[in-house]
């Protein structure tokens, strides 16, 4: 499986939030927020891994680790 940052999409938050939405483009309706694009990241890979609880089928669990793993990789590659 091999990871891959540009799959993490990031979006500013509202104007009375000055913050950064961060998603996967597989997901888009798992977001997650912060101050930074590595802080919304960090929070979405937690929002992620609480998925896999209910990911039932393994294709379903596949793509939910495949986006973990992009996610990481964008969380590496800012730091």
């Amino acid at each position: 499986m091999l990871a891959d940052p540009s799959r993490v999409n990031v979006a500013q938050g509202l104007a009375i939030y000055t913050g950064l939405f961060v998603s996967h483009h597989r997901f888009p309706e798992i977001r997650a927020e912060g101050s930074s694009a590595t802080a919304a990241a960090a929070r979405l890979r937690t929002k992620l891994n609480n998925v896999l609880d209910t990911a039932l089928t393994p294709y379903r669990r596949e793509a939910v680790e495949q986006a973990i793993a992009d996610v990481q990789a964008f969380v590496d590659r800012q730091a």
